[in-house]
This record gives C-alpha cells, sequence and structure tokens, in this order.
C-alpha cells in the first residue's frame, strides 16, 4: 500500500513549470498625476447615460441640442449647475417645429456608497417650440456643504413616452489649502546633482508651484544655499497649475561645492486666490 502511494504520488519538479515570479518594477519617482483622487468615491458609482458628444439628439429637430451647465466634476466651495436646451439652427421665417416636450431635471443627494439620501431639488419645462436662436434651461445651486449629487434630465413627449434620459454625477468640496512635499532621496545626496521633489497638493484649492531654494544647517540655525549663475538652471521649469490632488515634479540643484551636512530644501506656491504656500523637507548631503 506504501508503495501504491508513493507511485501515485507525482515526483516533486516533473511536469511542474513552475513560471518565476517577476518582480514588480517600481514606478518613477512622481510619476503619479494624482496623490489624493477627491473623485474616486463618485467613479464606483453606477453610471448615469451621458449627454450626446455635441449635444444633439436623436429624437430632436436639426440644431436642437442639450448641453450642461455650470462647473462640473468637482465643486469647490458650491455652485450653479444645470442643463439647457437651445435652438442653434439658422433664424427663418418658418415656424419653428411642435415639440410638446415636458423636460424634467432632477437632483438628488447621494452617500458616497452611491446611496439616496433625498431628492435635492425638481424643475419641469413644459417645451411647447424652441425657435432659432433660443434656448430654455434649469439650474440648481449647489451649496459649499460636501456632498455628491446626481444631476438627470428626462425628456418626454405629449403621451408621457420617454424619449432620452441623460445625467452626470458632481461632488461638492470645501475648500481647503494643504500642500507637501517629498524627496526622491533624503541623504546622501551627491553635490552637483538635481534633488527631484515632488511638490504635492493634498487639499481642493489650486496651487502653482513657483520656486524652490535651498538652506543648509550650522551653528544652530538655517542659513540660505546661494546657487551662482554658473550653475544655470537652478530649478527644472514649472510646467502646470496643481488641481485638488495633483503632484508635480520640481527638480533643484544641489551646487557643486556644496560642503557635506543637513540640508533644507523650501518650495513655494500661491493658490488661485494670490494666498503663498511654503513646504520643506531636509535631506542630507554626502
Amino acid at each position: 500500500m506504501a508503495a501504491l502511494v508513493a507511485g501515485g504520488a507525482p515526483a516533486a519538479g516533473l511536469g511542474d513549470k513552475t513560471v518565476p515570479a517577476v518582480p514588480a518594477v517600481p514606478a518613477p519617482f512622481c510619476s503619479a498625476p494624482i496623490v489624493d483622487d477627491y473623485w474616486a468615491p463618485v467613479a464606483r458609482l453606477q453610471p448615469i447615460p451621458a449627454v450626446p458628444e455635441g449635444g444633439a439628439l436623436r429624437f430632436a429637430p436639426a440644431g436642437v441640442t442639450l448641453t450642461a451647465t455650470g462647473p462640473r466634476g468637482l465643486l469647490v466651495g458650491g455652485s450653479t449647475i444645470g442643463f439647457r436646451l437651445a435652438n442653434t439652427a439658422p433664424a427663418t421665417a418658418a415656424k419653428p417645429r411642435r415639440l410638446d416636450w415636458t423636460v424634467l431635471e432632477r437632483l438628488i443627494r447621494l452617500t458616497n456608497k452611491g446611496r439616496t439620501l433625498h431628492p435635492a431639488g425638481l424643475q419641469r419645462i413644459n417645451l411647447r417650440q424652441l425657435p432659432a436662436g433660443k434656448h430654455r434651461g434649469l439650474t440648481f445651486a449647489i451649496p459649499a456643504t460636501p456632498a455628491i449629487y446626481s444631476l438627470e434630465v428626462t425628456i418626454q413627449n405629449r403621451r408621457g413616452r420617454l424619449l432620452g434620459r441623460y445625467g452626470e454625477y458632481v461632488r461638492a468640496v470645501e475648500r481647503k489649502v494643504e500642500v507637501g512635499l517629498t524627496l526622491a532621496a533624503y541623504d546622501k545626496v551627491a553635490p552637483g546633482s538635481y534633488l527631484e521633489s515632488c511638490f504635492e497638493n493634498h487639499g481642493t484649492a489650486s496651487v502653482t508651484p513657483t520656486l524652490t531654494s535651498l538652506e543648509r544647517f550650522g551653528s544652530g540655525t538655517w542659513h540660505p544655499v546661494a546657487v551662482g549663475p554658473l550653475y544655470a538652471p537652478a530649478q527644472t521649469p514649472i510646467q502646470r497649475t496643481l488641481g485638488p490632488g495633483e503632484a508635480e515634479r520640481i527638480g533643484t540643484l544641489v551646487p557643486p561645492d556644496a560642503p557635506p551636512g543637513l540640508y533644507r530644501l523650501n518650495a513655494t506656491g500661491i493658490t488661485e486666490l494670490g494666498e503663498a504656500v511654503v513646504v520643506s523637507a531636509e535631506f542630507g548631503v554626502l
């Protein structure tokens, strides 16, 4: 019996083509454009049919379009949003086509898990006609109180038949100024090299990184480090304004004649309202 059991078991390694694990390659430093994803709770919700590209509706006369009005996506500090029906056709003497539509617009406040809290608004338009060059719109005021909303518009004909349903999600957040700074290396930084830093906007206010500067610690205090014109450029160019949760990589030159010791990188920026922000991180030079 022991021999049968031993013979029935496959020999170790025979027929077992184990694929060696491939080590994960770390992502380049500061390569992720998003450090705080404020849209993540919304991305998990059930999609709503979007307005067709260009706003043209298959059931509408030529020139009649539907577009979203106001800011979309992440709303910082509240706003006004809605939909607008417009007739972009050139004006003529002909009588506009009869529509007899019932347009309903609903605003519903949701939890982060997509569960309905309560209707926040309902508006209705009985749209008989829409002459060329005219438009009709519905809007809702969104408060600054943090919440996720679904905004939907439905169009029915005079018999109550649904012609189209469209919508989108928006997330209202409070305005917050909060930045951070991460370094690619915190010790053994070589003189003459570029110190890579990641300027991180953890808040919801837009921030534009502007400048970086170096300081060296000595005699119990921090002293500015001058990067002379012979070593220009002292900093890589700033590429863009950072929206909520975004990050930007910046390279700052450590002078070739920098003596060993403890240093500090200071990064400054400015918000969309003109507020100055400063963040620092320490590192060591060989």
